[in-house]
């Protein structure tokens, strides 16, 4: 393979990441809803304070939803509703 194609060539992954959360709701998956809710709450970091606009989660275009309990039984949650700054 010539240095020329080796350059041109790109590779396309998509990752996912997982955060556990805390809601003071149940999520229904696939609502609109749900959705807004989810970004809304990603968009903070652990302590609850409003992440920078350049934050990965800007460019979010999918979740699952799962319970949180049969992954990771007593792991602390990663952001939860409660301590989200206004």
């Amino acid at each position: 393979m010539s240095a020329e194609a080796k350059e041109n060539k790109s590779f396309k992954y998509m990752v996912t990441m997982r955060w556990y959360i805390e809601t003071d709701e149940e999520l229904v998956p696939g609502a609109a809803e749900t959705d807004n809710k989810l970004l809304e709450i990603l968009r903070h970091r652990k302590d609850g304070s409003k992440s920078c606009s350049t934050c990965p989660t800007r460019n979010n275009e999918g979740y699952s939803i799962l319970d949180y309990h049969n992954f990771m039984g007593n792991k602390d949650p990663y952001i939860s509703t409660k301590l989200i700054k206004e």
